[in-house]
C-alpha cells in the first residue's frame, strides 16, 4: 500500500481514507476566498480550490499542471485517474491520494500521487492556516533543483494565489514500510523507533547540510529572494506571551496536575524542591526575555535556510546501498531563515528524555561538523549549547504549562492510567504530546540548570 508523504500511514490504522465522492460536501460558504479556481502565481495557471473541483477536470487538469511545471513532456500526458481517496490528518488543508496512469509511462514519473489543498471548507478553523501554503509552495518549486541538498517528496506541480491563500501542492507519495523505507515513527513516541539517537543523528546532519549550503551561497538565490530574513519576525514566534503573574499560575496549575497525577512523569519532577526552585527562576526568565531574544538572533553566522520542524514525524527514513541510515523531510510549513538552534530544537522537540539529557552535546557537534563541511561557518559548541537550551526554555514556559488542562479534556479516567506509556497515550495524539513537552520542559530545566543559565545573562 503507498502511504502519503506525510504524518499518518493508513497502513497502520491511525486514519483511514473512504471514496472521495462520498467525503466531499458542498458546503462551502459564499465569499469572494471561496471560489473554486484561483490564477496561481508562480505558473499563471487556473488551480482548483479542493478536491472535488480539482476531480472535475480530472486528467486534463493534472496535464496542464504538470506539463506548465516541466514535469510532464508536452507530447505526454495524465491518461487516467485510477483510484482518488481522500486522506484525513494533519491540521489544515484537505489532502488527497491519487492513483494515475499517462499515456507514455515513465520511471520517473510517479503514479501514486498526493495532493495537498491549502484549504478546508469544512473546518473554520483549520482554513485559517490556508497561508501557510504560500512558503510551502514556494519551496516545494525550488526544492526541485536537482543538487538540492536534502531529499523531499519529489514536487510535480505546485502553486498558491497569495491574497485567498488557495494553493496545492502535488507530490509524490512515500511508502511508509516498504520498498525499504521504514515505518511511520509517531512523534514523542521515541519507544518504538529502533536506534533513536541513529535517526536524530541522522536528521542533524542532513539539515546541518541544508543550512550549510544556505550559508555558502550554493542555494539558489531564488531562496533570499521568496524567503527574505525578517528578524523582528523571527523574534517574535518566540515570545513568552503572559505576564509574569499568568506564567506563575499556570507553573501552579501544572504542578497541581503533576501532584494530582505523579506516575505520568519521571519522579524527579515531583521534588517539591526542585518545583519551588522552577517558580523561583520564571520572573528571571521574565525579566532577561528581551536578552534571550537578542541573544538568539545577533548572530549572523547562526541564520541560515532551514526546516522549523523536522522532528521524526516529519520525516521519511531508509538504508542506502553501504547500510548508513538516510532520511528525507515532509511539511516545508514555516521554513525560512532562523537561528539554526531554532531548527535544531524543532528536530529534538519530540525526542526522548534520554536524547537530551545524555546526548545532546554529541548531536550538536554533529551539527557543527556538518554545517562547516557543508560550507557554512565555524560554530562554538558552547553558544550553540546555550541558545538551544534557551529556546526550549522560552518556547517551553510560553506552550507547555497548559498541558495538563489538554491531557484531561483528551483523557477521561486518568486515575486509572499507570503512565505515559499507557495506550491511552498512543491513541491520543495531542495528550501524548502535550505530556511529552510538559516533561521535557521540566526535565531540561532540571538536568541542564537552565534558571542558572538564564541569570548569567
Amino acid at each position: 500500500m503507498w502511504i502519503p508523504g506525510i504524518k499518518r500511514t493508513i497502513k497502520d490504522g491511525l486514519k483511514t481514507p473512504r471514496a472521495v465522492a462520498m467525503i466531499f460536501e458542498k458546503n462551502k460558504t459564499a465569499d469572494a476566498d471561496n471560489t473554486p479556481w484561483v490564477i496561481g502565481q508562480l505558473f499563471n495557471l487556473a488551480i482548483p480550490a479542493d478536491a472535488e473541483t480539482l476531480l472535475a477536470d480530472g486528467c486534463a487538469f493534472l496535464t496542464r499542471a504538470f506539463q506548465s511545471a516541466g514535469t510532464l513532456a508536452a507530447n505526454n500526458r495524465v491518461s487516467q485517474i485510477i483510484t482518488a481517496e481522500e486522506f484525513v490528518g494533519g491540521g489544515t488543508g484537505k489532502k488527497l491520494l491519487l492513483t494515475v496512469a499517462y499515456a507514455v509511462p515513465a520511471s520517473d514519473l510517479p503514479e501514486q500521487l498526493f495532493i495537498k489543498f491549502s484549504r478546508n471548507f469544512t473546518n473554520e478553523l483549520a482554513d485559517r492556516a490556508r497561508f501557510m501554503m504560500i512558503s510551502e509552495a514556494n519551496f516545494a518549486v525550488l526544492s526541485r533543483a536537482p543538487d538540492f541538498p536534502v531529499t523531499v517528496p519529489r514536487c510535480l506541480f505546485a502553486d498558491v494565489e497569495s491574497s485567498s491563500g488557495t494553493g496545492l501542492i502535488i507530490t509524490e507519495c512515500i511508502s511508509y514500510g516498504h520498498q525499504g523505507v521504514e515505518p511511520f515513527y509517531p512523534k514523542c513516541m521515541d519507544s518504538v523507533v529502533p536506534e533513536p539517537l541513529e535517526h536524530y543523528t541522522t536528521i542533524v546532519r542532513a539539515l546541518a547540510r541544508l543550512a550549510g549550503a544556505h550559508a555558502s551561497g550554493r542555494l539558489s538565490p531564488e531562496f533570499d529572494k521568496r524567503f527574505p530574513y525578517n528578524p523582528k519576525r523571527a523574534g517574535a514566534m518566540l515570545t513568552l506571551g503572559a505576564t509574569e503573574e499568568k506564567l506563575l499560575e499556570r507553573a501552579g496549575r501544572m504542578f497541581d496536575f503533576i501532584a494530582r497525577y505523579p506516575r505520568l512523569v519521571p519522579g524527579a519532577l515531583c521534588d517539591e524542591k526542585f518545583q519551588q526552585q522552577f517558580i523561583a527562576d520564571l520572573p528571571a526568565l521574565v525579566a532577561a526575555e528581551e536578552k534571550v531574544r537578542a541573544r538568539l538572533f545577533a548572530n549572523p553566522a547562526m541564520i541560515a535556510f532551514n526546516h522549523w520542524n523536522a522532528n521524526i514525524d516529519n520525516c521519511w527514513f531508509w538504508r542506502d546501498a553501504l547500510g548508513e541510515l538516510q532520511c528525507g523531510f515532509l511539511d516545508w510549513a514555516n521554513a525560512g531563515p532562523m537561528s539554526v538552534a531554532q531548527s535544531i530544537n524543532g528536530v529534538l522537540s519530540g525526542a526522548d528524555l534520554s536524547i537530551w539529557n545524555q546526548h545532546l552535546e554529541e548531536l550538536l557537534t554533529t551539527f557543527i561538523t556538518a554545517f562547516a563541511r557543508a560550507g557554512g561557518p565555524s560554530l562554538e559548541l558552547d553558544e550553540l549549547r546555550l541558545q538551544v537550551l534557551l529556546i526550549v526554555a522560552l518556547s517551553g514556559v510560553a506552550y507547555a504549562m497548559n498541558a495538563g488542562i489538554a491531557i484531561a479534556r483528551e483523557i477521561e479516567n486518568l486515575e486509572g492510567v499507570q503512565g505515559a506509556h499507557d495506550d491511552c497515550f498512543r491513541q491520543h495524539d495531542n495528550a501524548r504530546i502535550q505530556l511529552h513537552m510538559m516533561t521535557r520542559l521540566l526535565s531540561v530545566w532540571q538536568t541542564h540548570r537552565l534558571g542558572d543559565l538564564i541569570r548569567e545573562l
